[in-house]
């Protein structure tokens, strides 16, 4: 299978699906927010384990002295591989044939064709990254075991800040309080990480509608002793922000997996995640093989190589164009307690 290189301008490949992962993360696979892309030479990748205890404060000392010796606080390092994620579509023998009709006139039917397998290709590759993302957020870990590629990482989360069950289910609007166990779950992420505070409550639409109908809320929200009968979002996130919990953002992300649509974060699980800027992790992403021989064949530049590529190949039996995306990278948590996980319906 070669490649082809003078139907679909590979420059002009790579920025147009790399544009769609671009536009895919800003505004839907919002998890890459929080685990950024961070390039990566070769296929190992390697973290060291955080924390976010502050180290012992500095010593006055006397002038030509010796500086003190810091400590270290207990930091592990991990090791694991990142893994290629492609997809690729066919144009067969029928559509060979109508390419060759059109290398004389017109050839954009074809080169649309392309161009519409390549945004096909780039929003299937950036959803795996984004199960995975959810998956490492969720879970505390990653456990992978599909075509080959068979990885267990788990990331040492605190079961203090996994899978916390709350009073009482959230979904019994009469009884629950969950501005009382917010609280709770709140001192135990501050005390965890020095008093730093999370920047996002990710939730279902599942779990906001049972907090719009919570009796515990709507009674905050009473005036003049009239308590409304259900609440919407903004209302909610201003009661949220009186007891400094962080803003609710709706996740809602699903998947095709197998065919069958697969949520990628449980519609009972309600997360805290940090501000972006705070050291959580970071989606390792490396160098495909496909860039490699696209540089070789200086049909990009070496600064190209990086990140997600689409090529165009060809077979001769039968003869068939594909339109491959790929791209090769993996999640990883370095300062998990971050996070914290309750699972409240």
């Amino acid at each position: 299978m070669g490649l082809i290189l003078d139907l679909a301008d590979p420059e002009e490949l790579i920025g147009f699906v790399r544009g769609v992962e671009q536009e895919l993360t800003a505004n839907r696979l919002i998890l890459s927010q929080f685990l950024p892309n961070r390039p990566l030479r070769g296929i190992t990748w390697s973290a060291m384990m955080d924390t976010l205890d502050d180290e012992d404060s500095a010593e006055l000392r006397a002038w030509d002295a010796e500086s003190p010796i810091g400590g270290r606080q207990g930091i592990r390092k991990i090791f694991g591989e990142v893994a290629p994620s492609s997809k690729k579509y066919r144009l067969g023998e029928e559509e060979t044939l109508r390419l060759e009709e059109l290398r004389t006139s017109d050839s954009g039917p074809v080169i649309d064709a392309i161009f519409n397998d390549a945004r096909k290709g780039a929003r299937a590759v950036s959803m795996r990254f984004e199960r995975l993302r959810a998956e490492a957020i969720w879970r505390g870990a990653l456990s992978i075991n599909e075509n080959g590629v068979v990885q267990t990482v788990p990331f040492g989360r605190d079961a203090s800040h996994t899978d916390v069950l709350p009073s009482t289910v959230w979904s019994n609007h009469a009884s629950a309080t969950p501005l009382t166990d917010e609280i709770g779950f709140l001192t135990t992420y501050k005390a965890t990480n020095n008093d730093a505070i999370p920047a996002v409550a990710l939730a279902s639409e599942t779990i906001v509608n049972h907090l719009l109908l919570n009796a515990q809320h709507r009674d905050f929200a009473a005036i003049g002793g009239n308590t409304p009968a259900f609440l919407n979002l903004s209302q909610l996130n201003r009661i949220r922000a009186a007891y400094e919990l962080p803003p609710i953002v709706q996740y809602n992300v699903k998947a095709r997996v197998a065919g069958t649509q697969t949520r990628l974060i449980p519609a009972d699980r309600f997360i805290y995640l940090p501000a972006s800027d705070e050291p959580l992790g970071a989606t390792f992403t490396g160098t495909t093989a496909e860039s490699i021989k696209l540089a070789a064949a200086r049909a990009i530049q070496q600064d190209q190589m990086p990140g997600m590529v689409a090529v165009v190949n060809e077979t001769d039996d039968p003869v068939a164009t594909w339109t491959k995306v790929v791209a090769v990278g993996m999640p990883v948590l370095m300062n998990p307690n971050l996070t914290f996980v309750a699972d409240v319906l």
